[in-house]
């Protein structure tokens, strides 16, 4: 089971400043980004980011080490 520790090195949330509510989250293994919008206690989604074709977005992860 992945601990909170691992959780919180492999994956970086980006806050949505001027968007409340929509975050982006990225893995840092893959570079797939999500995007997370929340409403209050209301609930909100987690979706991955795509591109024209499909394709998820992906991050600059080179020399990036998950599990510090």
């Amino acid at each position: 089971m992945i601990t909170t520790k691992e959780i919180k090195s492999r994956f970086e949330r980006t806050y949505g400043g001027a968007f409340q509510g929509i975050d982006i989250i990225t893995d840092k293994v893959t570079g797939v980004q999500y995007i997370v919008a929340t409403k209050g206690s209301e609930g909100g989604g987690m979706y991955p980011l795509i591109d024209k074709d499909g394709k998820p977005l992906l991050a600059d992860v080179d020399n990036q080490t998950p599990f510090d």
